[in-house]
Formats: C-alpha cells, structure tokens, sequence
C-alpha cells in the first residue's frame, strides 16, 4: 500500500476533509477529530489527513503543559510503548491504526509518534515519517535526536532547505555533533542539486557551515 495524498482520494472523501478544514477555522476541534479519525480507518495511507488530525489536536492542546499532565504523558507513553513493541516488527500497518487511534482519542505521547515514524519506514511511507518526526519535535522542541531525525526525514522525501534548519538549529547549540555536520553536507549538496547549479556543490556546503 502506497501513501495517497488527498487529492487521490474518492471525491466523497474530499469533500469530507474539505468540510473539516472549514470546521476547524472555526475552532470545531472534535469535529475535525472525529472526521479525520474515521478517515484513517478507511485509509490509513492518507497522510494528509493525519496532518489534519494533528493540526486539530494541536489547537486544542495549545498552552502550557501542566505538571500533572506531564506525569500523565509519561505513564501513558510508557504503557503504550510496552503495549505495542511487538507490532513495530511484525505488523507495521496494524501499529499505524494502533498510533491513528491514540490520535484519535487525543492521546499525545512521544512514543506514539515514535512508533509512528518506525512502522511508516517499514511500509516506506515517508511523508508519514516527515509527520512523525514534526510532531516529536513539536512535542519537545529542545531534543537534538529528534531535530536530526526529523532533518534526516525531509531529506528523503526532498526539502532540504528545510533539513538544513533543523540541522542548523542543532550545529548552533552543539557544533562538534558529526551527525548533524554530516547531514548538513549531504542536505547542502541535495539543495544545490535542487537548484541545478552543478558546480557550486562544495562552495554551498562551506559557506552553510560558515553562516
């Protein structure tokens, strides 16, 4: 099963989501979270709906966490980590349906995300993985691993100005993390390719690292 974007999908279903985007300007968060969870059933490839869902989720949660919600996050994550660990190996799809319905029930774990992003890679479903990565970081904006993974995820899927922000962020704070000097290479030279100027390659990756 290949990713779909919406436009791929029946026109019923575009509707749908078009009415949901409407609702949501208009603060109907459980709305768009019950259209969009009841999509992703049907079709769990379409991972422009999952950036609905999420768009929703993040509206409503928006604000400072509380220090009980945190505990909450934490024992829930851990719970649904031990839960599903199986599933990452053995039945990629079905731990997407599992992730789609923490969603659904506006359970925000990291380790949904994480989980998320492991079982997309399995089924090479990278535009799944560009959301996974985003919402981690979003989730905790401060983690370098999760920077570089999300860096190294726009990377595949093509947008490596974009990599080269996440990566840059990370070389500001720790300049000697190869991984990240690493991935500012390879995004830099992917960036000028982009832009068809051949002969720059080295001269683009120098002057990225410079600035």
């Amino acid at each position: 099963m290949n990713e779909v974007a919406i436009h791929e999908l029946d026109e019923r279903l575009q509707k749908q989501i078009h009415q949901a985007r409407q609702a949501l300007q208009k603060g109907g968060v459980d709305y768009v979270v019950q259209v969009c969870g009841e999509l992703l059933k049907k079709c769990p490839a379409a991972y422009e709906v999952r950036g609905l869902l999420w768009d929703a989720l993040r509206k409503e949660q928006s604000g400072k966490p509380s220090r009980m919600r945190w505990l909450r996050d934490r024992s829930g994550g851990f719970q649904f980590k031990m839960a599903t660990r199986s599933l990452l190996k053995n039945e990629p799809l079905e731990m997407v349906h599992r992730c789609d319905e923490m969603l659904h029930s506006k359970q925000l774990f990291a380790e949904v995300f994480n989980a998320l992003d492991k079982a997309a890679k399995a089924l090479n479903w990278t535009e799944t993985s560009v959301f996974a990565c985003q919402a981690v970081v979003e989730l905790d904006p401060g983690k370098t691993a999760s920077r570089l993974a999300f860096a190294e995820a726009l990377l595949n899927v093509g947008r490596p100005n974009q990599a080269i922000e996440q990566v840059e962020w990370v070389l500001a704070r720790e300049p000697a993390n190869g991984e990240a000097q690493t991935l500012l290479k390879n995004a830099s030279v992917a960036e000028t390719l982009q832009r068809g100027n051949w002969e720059d390659t080295e001269t683009t990756f120098h002057t990225k690292k410079l600035t």
